[in-house]
């Protein structure tokens, strides 16, 4: 074989570069407890956000989590944004800490998490961003024409990681009208994969729950989605989602009753939003599409701009009539592994080279 002679010379190197390492790196001492595991990856795209994939893997005890995530985006004048975080929630601590990989650096908030500083602005202070109307601002007189609301198990199977998984739809569609009849559509759609839960998802399904009830009761009111919603709406996105099991607890299943069509450990979610608008027009105006000589090239500019410009006005109703093929946001949640684990303590602590960044 043509790299035989140097096999033995490699096998030398790499011990004593091994050894080497071994050397420096220091060995995690912290006691190692059952931890639930959950590895999954995720994609989020559509006509209102830019394309972006990633990875995840969730730690839970009954007391502490710890989300990882890495996130790259396809565009690549959006490779900046690229990110390696990690958030450590500890419920018997009442802290949060949420960690910058790349940068080793580290924030410490309450569980219920961090505020915003007024003194770093946002992309919503910029001027230039366009704010959004309502019926009310554009003096629209509507009328809510459709509140629909279904769960369906479809019936189509596949296998996923080796498992026969059915297929449940659910869709919220509402519609606006104005007084010309002409509608509002949004249609929010949620496709799931469930599996019959093995053992390993039902102790992640109870070690979930577990650490969910210790974190409402350690933020209490402080959530604001806990304030909104209520501590049993809060536990009802859980379920959906999948992160702990559905009870019989009546409050529970007040707000969660049609989902109770809804069996399994979900491994695949997608969830799309799609969007038509076509209550109270603005009269579009054909632009000029002459050249005006004595402008010169700022003339040659404006008419091509206009060209432009009428050309998208004409392909509207070929848009609106596309609307369900191109969502406004679609996000897909494949799980790729849940498992018990023992996990080492360190991994719910800062790491000791990270710096403190803020402190609230």
């Amino acid at each position: 074989m043509l790299y035989a002679p140097m096999r033995s010379l490699i096998t030398v190197s790499s011990f004593a570069l091994i050894a080497g390492c071994a050397s420096n790196q220091q060995q995690d001492t912290t006691p190692k407890n059952p931890t639930s595991v959950v590895h999954a990856t995720y994609v989020l795209n559509g006509g209102f956000v830019p394309d972006v994939s990633g990875n995840q893997t969730v730690y839970t005890r009954p007391t502490m989590r710890r989300i990882d995530s890495t996130n790259e985006f396809d565009n690549f004048m959006m490779r900046w944004a690229n990110s390696d975080t990690s958030n450590i929630f500890r419920m018997d601590r009442n802290l949060l800490w949420l960690l910058d990989n790349d940068e080793h650096t580290y924030r410490e908030c309450p569980l219920s998490g961090c505020l915003v500083s007024p003194l770093f602005p946002t992309e919503g202070n910029s001027d230039e961003e366009e704010e959004y109307e309502t019926y009310e601002d554009r003096q629209c007189e509507v009328t809510l024409a459709l509140n629909e609301f279904s769960v369906k198990e479809t019936g189509n199977t596949r296998r996923i990681g080796g498992l026969d998984a059915s297929e449940y739809v659910v869709s919220w569609q509402t519609n606006m009208e104005d007084e010309q009849g002409r509608a509002d559509v949004n249609l929010l759609q949620f496709v799931f994969w469930t599996v019959p839960p093995t053992q390993e998802m039902s102790t992640a399904w109870r070690v979930h729950s577990e650490a969910l009830d210790n974190y409402l009761d350690a933020v209490g009111d402080n959530n604001i989605l806990v304030r909104l919603l209520g501590r049993e709406g809060y536990k009802a996105i859980g379920s959906f989602v999948g992160d702990i099991e559905k009870t019989d607890e009546p409050a529970f299943n007040a707000l969660t009753s049609e989902l109770a069509v809804i069996k399994g450990y979900p491994l695949s979610l997608k969830m799309e939003w799609f969007q038509r608008n076509e209550t109270c027009p603005e009269a579009v105006k054909t632009k000029s599409t002459d050249i005006d000589l004595t402008k010169g090239l700022d003339g040659l500019k404006s008419a091509a701009g206009n060209l432009l410009d009428n050309m998208v006005n004409e392909k509207k109703a070929d848009l609106l009539a596309e609307w369900q093929k191109k969502p406004m946001v679609r996000y897909i949640y494949e799980v790729d592994s849940v498992t018990e684990e023992l996990v080492h303590d360190s991994v719910f602590a800062l790491p000791e080279d990270y710096k403190l960044q803020d402190r609230q």
